[in-house]
């Protein structure tokens, strides 16, 4: 039992370390709030895109493209939309930064359509405002589609009708236009419709609730950090050599150094949980689940204080060590940022970290998986945890 008791002893001194607890417990807990207060959901922290309607078209069609931004309810959630009757004045404005972009629908456009002829919408964007120009883009394309049918109607009506123009020659505009009215009234263009849902099956993760999950990632492994400290500090100061000398074996002190770890990872862990949940209403999800990746999690950051204090000869070498080590998978763990908004090439690098696989679970718990779900999450970490004890105690370096 000598490995519990150095363990316990490491576990007193960081807790009454106040610098240490600072950053094991204070620092997580400002950055979950701040940037969970501040970025809120991303679906309503983008707000509403702010867009002109230029409508130069006096016919129904123009009107059906153009009235839907003031009356579909889901377009009036996603654009505030203005109606302006000057393109110059529309464009300008999108130049100068004041809209992330303008749609103008030409005049004589629903004529051109009602005789089979070609018509085209201009959008206007903002290149500064790359997702807003986008979206506004894509649903300014989904409306060209739409009368594009229309189009195709009066088309195929005036193929059919021309052979008799010439005993009434006026039944070519009334058979397109009674074409297009009859794709329009009976909601011919609207037969095949888009329903969004969300690959992710389960509850909606709050930003709230993502950056409680990766900053707790992210400073469970600072406790590795401390750790290292632990072992360098003795080793420089001769009492790892004098340890030696009692009946304690090399074991004995690896195994105390991981435990007390430990200990202070899962103490961290159990205040960052208790706190986030009751304080800040973190829906964390299935409590097995979100404790058994934590624990994974713990394990890993016990194995990387040995891998680091192996690689660290003194006190300054372990703290730059840690601090560019973790800063690094936090990065690329998806700790700072969500790891879709990563480039497709980079994004795969995640699952080399331990934060990739630590937030992959907490996420997985959050929308609702169970034990079942995050084994993979949790063996990942362990294969993690035991590479770094591995390398560390086969390079630890005791005098």
């Amino acid at each position: 039992m000598r490995w519990f008791h150095i363990g316990i002893k490491d576990l007193k001194v960081t807790v009454r370390d106040v610098a240490a607890v600072g950053v094991l417990l204070g620092m997580p807990i400002v950055l979950i709030f701040i940037l969970g207060s501040a970025l809120g959901n991303l679906n309503s922290s983008v707000g509403k895109i702010p867009v002109a309607i230029v409508n130069l078209d006096r016919g129904r069609v123009g009107a059906k493209v153009t009235d839907g931004f003031f009356t579909d309810s889901q377009l009036r959630k996603l654009f505030d939309a203005t109606r302006m009757r000057s393109v110059s004045e529309a464009r300008d404005a999108v130049a100068r930064g004041d809209l992330a972009g303008a749609l103008v629908v030409p005049a004589e456009f629903s004529r051109r359509l009602d005789t089979g002829r070609p018509g085209e919408l201009t959008v206007y964007t903002d290149p500064g405002r790359d997702i807003s120009a986008t979206v506004f883009r894509s649903v300014a394309t989904a409306l060209s589609t739409r009368v594009s049918a229309a189009s195709i109607a009066a088309r195929t009506a005036a193929f059919y009708v021309v052979p008799l123009a010439s005993r009434d020659p006026g039944i070519v505009g009334s058979a397109v236009g009674q074409a297009v009215s009859s794709a329009t009234a009976t909601g011919a263009l609207e037969l095949v419709t888009m329903k969004e849902t969300t690959a992710a099956q389960g509850r909606e993760v709050r930003n709230l609730d993502y950056y409680a999950g990766s900053m707790s990632a992210m400073f469970i492994l600072f406790g590795a950090m401390f750790g290292a400290f632990s072992l360098v500090r003795e080793r420089s100061d001769w009492t790892l050599p004098r340890i030696l000398t009692t009946p304690a074996t090399r074991a004995d002190i690896v195994g105390g150094k991981v435990f007390g770890v430990m200990a202070v990872g899962m103490a961290q862990w159990a205040v960052l949980y208790a706190f986030t949940a009751g304080v800040f209403g973190v829906r964390w999800g299935y409590a097995p689940a979100v404790w058994l990746v934590a624990t994974g999690t713990v394990w890993s950051a016990a194995g990387m204080s040995v891998f680091i204090a192996a690689v660290g000869r003194t006190v300054r070498s372990v703290s730059g060590i840690s601090q560019l080590f973790i800063q690094a998978m936090a990065a690329l763990g998806g700790s700072f940022f969500p790891v879709s908004v990563f480039p497709a090439w980079l994004q795969p690098v995640h699952y080399l970290t331990v934060n990739g696989w630590a937030i992959d679970g907490f996420l997985a718990s959050m929308r609702g998986a169970g034990v079942l779900a995050v084994l993979p999450n949790v063996g990942a970490l362990v294969a993690l945890g035991a590479v770094f004890f591995g390398i560390g105690v086969w390079r630890l370096r005791w005098e």
